[in-house]
């Protein structure tokens, strides 16, 4: 405030002081004068003191700092008229400015779209020094988490001839603050190096521009005592604290330097496990969760999964408020610990109903038919676990919750399921490219949960370059109430890959498919599809085995899989896997006979917050029957996203060394490892960087080429790669480099794929 004034204009107080001692003086009215923009009554609302009430002027003194609060006014008085018995009070008032516009100025590393929300100062309402000060602090904290500590704000008003201000809001963004060094103090067991491997921040050095780890971040600093302790603590060491933790900035602002002071204490055994209280379902069972092991250095890990999965045993027997409560009696002298389990089993419980919140496009009975906890049925802890997971799992959810709550009836509960809702649909159109196929024009319609009915469906086109693609798809998951799943796609592929092969492909054809779920994980597929393909071009120069393809051919292919599905997401997985073997056979309908089995595993482990593995394998054979040979465009070849990175597509494959064509092998093998970690500023945004090494290889016979298999053969390559989950598919980028090239073999170092699996 500039300045406040109590004017007490009350004539009886300087006339007849002794009057009003007698006689308490009261309001008879109040009103309000200089205000033009604010309403009068707006004004009177703020004001506490009533008419009829006696005058009293410390309460007049609080109701002007109360209106100055407001933040609406730079100057008040009050002034008071004598009114017959009474008083009138005038509550004088000079108002701030009205903002009549708000202009950004500076900004660059935060967008205009992440300040505008933070603002207080809008166009057409009342700017104050207070206001002011909150959205400086504002922008700056958002600067702040994003390590620009020399971040300044300044705020810039220009008052117009109406009394209205133009606001430029002025934004010096200044440099990244970097953390310089990282020191330990107090840790004997463990290298300072080894400490930071882990933590959440860490020094610069030439890995920082993969991962924004060494930019300061205050919340993410103080998350890192956190992880400093539950290091130890996986390691035995339970008596571990971080006595303190030091922050210094550089006077430029340009670095930090972080300490700690740590107390390890010392490492301690277990020497005894013993569990207590409610020993439901047995003591038998129970002890089968226990994952701590007598005679092995205590461990924060196994602790938390005995927890999860005693909590879970006895949850299954109905006791959905089951408590266990871990004790440890230490041994100082000899560092060994007993560990003592208490278990409250609470009150068995029926599930009463299961409501669902938050699906405002996706019907109750889509979600219901993911739960394996139904109502009526006593509550079991591992079937509401898995109901989350397989909710989780589906690509139109972004979160589910699962709380429970009481019942009408004590002795039952019901379950509140909160889900959030992601998009289903997604549209593209542009431009595809592809170094096989060159570029061209890609439209895709896809809907994930169509009518809210949990269909999907997606029409697909490429056009132009050497491709000329259509494809339409719907899948109704559950075609049978009992979870069987239904497809039907219609297909059109007319390709000519003149880099890799001087022939032309045209295909046409459709399936028909059916999914079972055998049990929770185990999932049995047949697909029936029928193709007519066209091979035309072949040179007159070319091996007889490849001039014997070209033609029209039917095939007809009967494909059956099994599949064994634990990964936790379907889209960037971080942890478990899908097992999965095939077996194909044509020969039902059409000129084609062959039966193919293929054999795959992909795994993913979580090795950090940060870093993910994919570990990739595939082995595949395919044979003709009947005196039919396998045709070509069915056989082995490698290289390119999805198989060996660093090669051409089919650039491992079985060679003619006269006529160099390209005649595929009936047996494959391939193996990928990928450390994959999100990129630095861009991993909200779906993208994902990979380091990678790949093996591969085919042999077999080809009707002029025949190769065994050999180890010396296997090709392998190692490089970087980008991921992003992109609007029209996953987007993959490669830069590989071959290892152990044969003299046949093409290379292709940097690779651009839409539509591989990640």
């Amino acid at each position: 405030m500039s300045r406040f004034w109590i004017i007490a204009c009350l004539s009886f107080l300087f006339c007849a002081p002794a009057m009003v001692a007698a006689e308490p003086q009261h309001i008879v009215d109040i009103s309000i004068e200089g205000n033009r923009y604010i309403e009068t009554d707006a004004v009177l609302n703020k004001i506490r003191i009533q008419i009829g009430d006696t005058l009293n002027r410390r309460q007049i003194s609080r109701e002007v700092r109360h209106l100055f609060a407001t933040g609406f006014f730079s100057d008040i008085h009050v002034e008071g008229e004598r009114v017959g018995g009474g008083i009138n009070l005038i509550f004088v008032v000079e108002e701030n400015p009205v903002i009549a516009s708000v202009k950004l100025e500076g900004y660059d590393k935060l967008s205009k779209k992440k300040i505008r929300p933070l603002l207080k100062l809008k166009t057409g309402r009342v700017i104050s020094p207070r206001i002011e000060q909150e959205d400086i602090d504002s922008i700056r904290k958002s600067y702040l988490r994003k390590g620009f500590y020399q971040a300044k704000v300044n705020i810039e008003t220009l008052l117009r001839d109406d009394g209205r201000v133009d606001v430029t809001i002025v934004i010096t963004e200044g440099a990244i603050t970097h953390v310089k060094e990282i020191q330990f103090v107090g840790n004997d067991r463990f290298s300072s190096g080894e400490l930071t491997s882990f933590l959440a921040t860490s020094a610069s050095s030439l890995g920082s521009w993969f991962t924004d780890k060494d930019v300061f971040n205050r919340d993410r600093f103080s998350a890192d005592a956190q992880l400093i302790q539950q290091h130890y603590l996986e390691h035995g060491y339970l008596d571990i604290k971080v006595e303190s933790t030091r922050l210094m900035l550089t006077p430029n602002m340009d670095d930090f330097y972080l300490g700690m002071s740590l107390s390890e204490g010392e490492a301690y055994t277990v020497t005894s496990i013993v569990l207590q209280g409610d020993l439901v379902p047995s003591k038998e069972k129970l002890e089968e969760s226990v994952q701590l092991e007598v005679g092995e250095l205590y461990a924060l890990s196994k602790m938390q999964k005995t927890l999860s999965k005693l909590n879970e045993t006895v949850g299954d027997e109905g006791f959905a408020f089951a408590n266990v409560t871990p004790t440890f009696h230490r041994n100082i002298e000899d560092h060994t610990v007993e560990i003592v389990f208490d278990i409250e089993k609470g009150r068995e419980v029926y599930v009463e109903r299961i409501q669902f919140s938050g699906n405002d496009k996706t019907k109750d009975h889509v979600i219901r038919r993911e739960f394996r906890q139904h109502e009526g049925e006593r509550y079991k802890a591992s079937a509401v676990r898995r109901s989350q997971e397989r909710l989780r799992r589906l690509s139109y959810m972004k979160n589910v919750s699962i709380a429970k709550s009481n019942a009408p009836s004590s002795q039952n509960i019901d379950l509140d399921v909160d889900v959030e809702e992601g998009k289903s649909g997604k549209f593209s159109a542009g431009i595809s490219y592809s170094q096989v196929y060159g570029v061209g024009f890609r439209g895709s319609v896809s809907e994930e949960n169509l009518f809210g009915g949990g269909y999907r469906v997606s029409l697909t086109g490429d056009v132009g370059g050497r491709v000329n693609n259509y494809s339409i798809k719907l899948t109704d998951p559950y075609l049978f109430k009992d979870g069987i799943s239904g497809s039907i796609s219609l297909f059109q592929n007319q390709t000519d890959p003149q880099s890799f092969a001087l022939y032309t492909q045209n295909s046409k054809g459709g399936s028909v498919g059916l999914g079972f779920e055998l049990s929770e994980y185990i999932r049995y597929s047949t697909n029936y599809s029928i193709a007519e393909t066209t091979l035309s071009g072949v040179p007159a120069t070319s091996v007889l085995a490849l001039r014997s393809q070209e033609g029209t051919f039917t095939t007809g292919e009967l494909t059956q899989s099994l599949s064994y599905d634990t990964r936790n997401r379907t889209v960037y997985p971080s942890q478990g896997g899908v097992q999965s073997i095939s077996l194909g056979y044509a020969g039902l309908t059409g000129d084609r006979k062959f039966y193919e089995t293929v054999l795959s595993t992909k795994n993913y482990f979580e090795l950090s917050d940060v870093w993910t593995l994919r570990a990739v394998a595939t082995l595949g054979g395919i044979r003709g029957y009947g005196g039919v040979d396998v045709p070509i465009y069915r056989r082995y070849s490698l290289g390119g996203i999805g198989t060996v990175r660093g090669y051409d597509t089919f650039g491992i494959s079985l060679v003619d060394p006269t006529t160099l064509d390209i005649l595929g092998g009936k047996n494959k093998l391939t193996s990928s490892i990928d450390f994959i970690f999100p990129l630095p500023y861009m991993d909200n945004a779906g993208f994902r960087g990979t380091f990678f090494v790949d093996t591969g290889t085919v042999w077999g016979d080809s009707g002029v080429v025949s190769e065994q298999f050999n180890i010396s053969n296997l090709r392998a390559s190692y490089g970087f790669g980008i991921e992003w989950a992109s609007p029209v598919g996953p987007l993959t980028l490669s830069w590989g480099f071959p290892i152990n090239r044969q003299t046949y073999d093409k290379v292709r170092k940097f690779e651009l794929g839409l539509g591989q699996s990640f």
